[in-house]
């Protein structure tokens, strides 16, 4: 998608009364992982909503795991576009998604900027909430992205990727697969991901949101607030609030029957 190739982890999932390939097909949702971690953090999670039926694709962002590297950090904007622009090049679209940490983010950029190609969608442990944006308020001041995208680069860090995967197993835990992430991604990357971030708030394009949305927030999450989780909710024309007791940040990978759990009916509905 504009000149870059994405990779993403395809599962073929359960059945829904038969086989997949019958007359009623599995549903399918898209995985959005949080700031560089990409798709493979989000395999617990994925094998869960397999467990309950669901085809999914967890993608890695343009930038980060095994997809091109484009010579900067990309704009929240120029990530929807190509989000939206994956989808409906995979059939996917309207889709079905689940956006966790940054990834939510996107997710809701995309939503808002292309309606066409959402159906449904849920923000897992959505950022940057008040508080952390205030301490990251300095980033505002780093240079913007530049204004063009083109030379594709960093190759060599996907195979090295490769080797620490490899090396790490099936189930790593969170913060060593987090390293080797970030080592793919590199420093410059991540730290202007960042600042998108932090420069594109999340309130600004919820109330643009028209497809139904789900809020979910673990009640230890240190990054974002009970209060700022029910006022993006109040913010959406079409938005609930679930709430995970004693869980933080990283339920996505520490408890992920419990994230399935509240997402796949809300996101099965039509």
């Amino acid at each position: 998608m504009g000149g870059l190739r994405l990779h993403a982890l395809v599962s073929a999932g359960g059945d829904v009364g038969g086989d997949v390939g019958g007359d009623r097909v599995a549903p399918a949702m898209v995985l959005l992982p949080g700031l560089v971690t990409a798709g493979r953090s989000m395999l617990p999670l994925a094998r869960a909503m397999i467990r309950r039926g669901w085809r999914t694709w967890a993608l890695d962002p343009p930038g980060f795991g095994y997809s091109d590297k484009p010579p900067r950090a990309l704009a929240m904007a120029e990530q929807a576009d190509i989000l939206a622009g994956w989808l409906r090049a995979t059939e996917l679209a309207p889709a079905r998604l689940l956006g966790n940490s940054f990834g939510s983010q996107v997710a809701a950029a995309m939503a808002a900027a292309h309606p066409d190609a959402v159906r449904r969608l849920a923000l897992l442990s959505p950022t940057i909430g008040p508080e952390v944006r205030r301490r990251l308020s300095w980033m505002r001041f780093l240079p913007a992205p530049a204004a063009r995208r083109t030379r594709v680069i960093g190759r060599y860090r996907v195979r090295a990727l490769d080797r620490m995967h490899d090396w790490l197993g099936d189930a790593p835990p969170l913060r060593v697969l987090n390293v080797a992430e970030y080592a793919s991604a590199s420093l410059p990357r991540a730290v202007g991901t960042v600042r998108c971030a932090v420069v594109e708030e999340l309130e600004a394009v919820l109330p643009r949101v028209a497809a139904p949305m789900l809020v979910i927030r673990g009640d230890r999450d240190r990054l974002s607030s009970v209060d700022w989780a029910q006022h993006l909710v109040a913010l959406l024309p079409d938005g609930r609030l679930a709430r995970l007791p004693g869980l933080g940040h990283s339920a996505f990978y520490r408890s992920p029957e419990v994230v399935a759990e509240a997402a796949a009916p809300f996101l099965a509905r039509e």
